[in-house]
């Protein structure tokens, strides 16, 4: 069957089908593999195979970009989520996106309200957005965000004495947009402003920043699988990289992200190791958030350490790291969700449901806005039901509050 007649068929059908499990094995049928032949292509054992089309084991985001690579299709396409729009957002948020993606466009047409803000302004309010994205408040920084855009646009399109500043504002503005965009599933927008992102790294005159652009550009490899070119990225990034606080603090993110790659990777020693690194950073004064999206704190270092045992095969390990740590950091909530999210998988694949099912609430109630329709809660929840004698009894509410139907 030719790409174009899977496609078709695909197009139609695969996207309704409610899990990563459905859409494997549909694909996998598809393209005429057995699953012994997608085992070997994705280098995962037959049975995983067998448990992740049943739907007995929770799909983990290396089996998915593993899959995804065999099958010829993205991961996104796997997890369902390609295709998503804005969901469940007030109407005053879906016009901040909206204006954004005006803004965006408008690089070469600006239209600041009134005269050029300043520049120490503009900062000041970069700060304030990068806030409220903490806080998951997406709306009210995408409108903040599409109204410095414009201004910032004027600066540096203007010779201006501080336009080397004004570039570096629009690199951690461009940056700021990326994220939001991309909390609103408008993955087009996103990879937008990240390409500008990276573009713009060399006329801000700050090497870190340089680094900070090839930390974002890994995040390309790891959802690929593309695991060993996303380490080659941060190994040279780390060249360009002092020894000043501001510079540990990047550098202490890029070991975070390489101990991921490493562990999906599956070199879980490699991974542990770039993880103490990044821990050793942060012990000697590393800058906690040196640039906007940079999370140089104890809080990621701790997320990491328990997740690199799961995302390198090893759900015992990520389950018995998380019962050491109680993670609580109010003012990095999604950060904290996730980390609850991980655990939960962990647990899933280890059988222990109840405990899963906990961990899910307790990435509801840290970050209920990207955990509902994050694909691990929802990829979660319907391998507890499957995988289980007698339903968990918060399992039917939870399904509902995440959109997760016939639980």
């Amino acid at each position: 069957m030719s790409d174009k007649e899977v496609t078709k068929i695909v197009g139609s059908s695969l996207m309704n089908q409610p899990s990563v499990a459905a859409r494997v094995k549909t694909l996998r049928k598809l393209r005429g593999l057995t699953q012994e032949q997608l085992a070997a292509a994705s280098s995962f054992s037959v049975s995983l195979v067998r448990q992740v089309e049943r739907g007995t084991v929770p799909a983990s985001a290396q089996f998915v970009a593993a899959a995804a690579k065999a099958l010829g299709v993205t991961p996104p396409y796997l997890w369902g989520t390609e295709q998503r729009e804005i969901e469940d957002q007030p109407s005053v948020e879906d016009a901040g996106i909206a204006a954004l993606r005006r803004a965006i466009d408008a690089f070469d047409d600006p239209r600041p309200e009134g005269d050029p803000l300043p520049l120490p302004f503009i900062n000041d309010r970069l700060t304030i957005v990068a806030g409220d994205v903490f806080r998951l408040k997406y709306g009210e920084a995408a409108t903040e965000l599409s109204s410095l855009l414009h201004h910032l646009y004027v600066h540096t399109g203007d010779p201006d004495p501080d336009r080397v500043l004004a570039y570096a504002y629009l690199h951690d503005a461009y940056r700021l947009a990326a994220s939001v965009a991309g909390r609103f599933r408008q993955a087009d927008l996103a990879a937008i402003a990240s390409e500008r992102h990276v573009q713009l790294a060399p006329l801000t005159g700050d090497p870190a920043r340089i680094a900070v652009s090839a930390f974002h550009r890994s995040s390309r490899h790891l959802q690929s699988g593309d695991y060993a070119a996303g380490l080659r990225l941060l190994d040279r990034a780390r060249t360009d990289l002092g020894d000043d606080p501001a510079s540990k603090g990047v550098r202490a993110q890029i070991d975070l992200r390489s101990g991921v790659l490493s562990a999906r990777g599956g070199d879980r020693s490699q991974a542990d190791e770039y993880i103490q690194d990044a821990r050793a950073m942060i012990e000697e004064g590393a800058e906690t958030v040196p640039f906007h999206g940079i999370d140089a704190s104890a809080t990621n270092v701790a997320a990491h350490y328990c997740a690199a045992p799961v995302e390198s095969g090893d759900p015992d390990g990520s389950v018995q790291r998380g019962a050491e740590i109680n993670l609580v950091d109010p003012n990095r909530p999604e950060r904290v969700g996730h980390h609850h999210m991980t655990l939960a998988l962990a647990n899933a694949q280890n059988n222990n449901r109840q405990q899963a099912v906990s961990e899910l609430n307790a990435a509801r109630h840290a970050d209920p806005v990207n955990s509902r329709r994050h694909p691990v809660m929802r990829e979660t929840i319907l391998a507890i039901a499957e995988n289980a004698r007698a339903v968990p009894g918060d399992l039917p509410e939870l399904a509902r509050w995440a959109g997760v139907e016939g639980i």
